[in-house]
């Protein structure tokens, strides 16, 4: 055997009658104080600082658990609030809608002068010289051409094209439109027409209206029926100003529409009218005027009863 062998196997042997001397002396350590006494102060600092390793280990684990634990209710706390967020818009959005079915059933019910289709906003198209919307209903609903388009706060436009299942409309915005309207103030009713302006796109204008027509700010223009487009009567919207035109001879009012346009979601469609048409009166107008007298009276006409 050599050496190095011997050395290890006594080395062994050592070290197995140590660890059987100390498992004895350990079962007997109650029967014997002084053998107890001794283990104990010679373990003290092992088990001691055993034991705070232990300890910070279970805190360490303990605080990691805990921040798991926060980070995972936050994260159920962001997704319920985002949640309960998106249901509240939802909820705010049905509520709004009914609100708005509300108003125009209500706003159905109190014109029996006319048979209304209602119908959605699908599409805009507005330009510098146009100003077109499309709606959910055409002509498997009844929509012709040239019906006029309303909503419960006044006059919308037109039917332009019809579709199958859709129609375009020109509202009265478009610098196209040409709208027949009268001052609805008992002292005036001025008639005129109204006009888009592709320069001011949400003010309308009540063109060619004489120098001395009884027009004021705020009054009331309504639709006057003539032509047949619109029936008579129905809210355009109120004078914001008056403008003499550049030439001198005529003047103009800038409308401010009573229909918000910019939020227009629904609108009804005026397939019938139970109402009478007016008559459109057949005006004689004089020739180009040649005296300086002339240029004051030659834009009157008579009117024919």
């Amino acid at each position: 055997m050599q050496q190095s062998e011997r050395k290890w196997l006594t080395m062994i042997v050592i070290l197995c009658t140590v660890l059987g001397v100390f498992g004895y002396v350990w079962k007997q350590r109650t029967q014997v104080p002084v053998v107890t006494v001794t283990l104990e102060n010679l373990m003290a600092p092992f088990t001691y600082g055993a034991s705070r390793f232990l300890e910070g280990i279970h805190t360490g684990i303990a605080i990691i658990d805990d921040g798991i634990l926060r980070v995972k209710d936050m994260s159920d706390i962001e997704e319920r609030n985002a949640e309960l967020e998106q249901k509240q818009v939802a909820y705010d959005e049905l509520v709004a809608e009914n609100i708005r079915l509300r108003q125009l059933l209500q706003f159905k019910g109190e014109q029996p002068q006319f048979a209304l289709l209602a119908a959605s906003v699908v599409t805009r198209d507005r330009g510098a010289w146009t100003d077109t919307f499309t709606i959910s209903r055409g002509r498997v609903d009844g929509v012709e051409p040239n019906m006029a388009v309303i909503a419960p706060r006044g006059v919308v436009g037109f039917v332009s094209d019809v579709y199958e299942h859709s129609a375009r409309v020109q509202s009265i915005l478009d610098p196209r439109s040409a709208t027949g309207v009268i001052v609805q103030r008992p002292e005036s009713r001025i008639a005129s027409i109204l006009k888009g302006n592709g320069n001011r796109p949400m003010e309308p204008q009540m063109v060619n209206i004489a120098l001395n027509g009884d027009v004021l700010k705020g009054d009331t223009i309504v639709t006057s029926g003539f032509g047949g487009m619109y029936p008579k009567g129905l809210l355009l919207g109120h004078v914001k100003d008056i403008v003499t035109d550049e030439e001198g001879f005529v003047k103009h009012a800038i409308i401010e529409p009573t229909v918000d346009f910019q939020s227009l979601e629904e609108v009804f469609v005026i397939t019938k009218s139970f109402t009478a048409r007016p008559e459109t009166p057949k005006l004689e107008p004089k020739l180009i005027p040649r005296t300086q007298r002339d240029q004051v009276e030659g834009a009157k006409g008579t009117v024919q009863q």
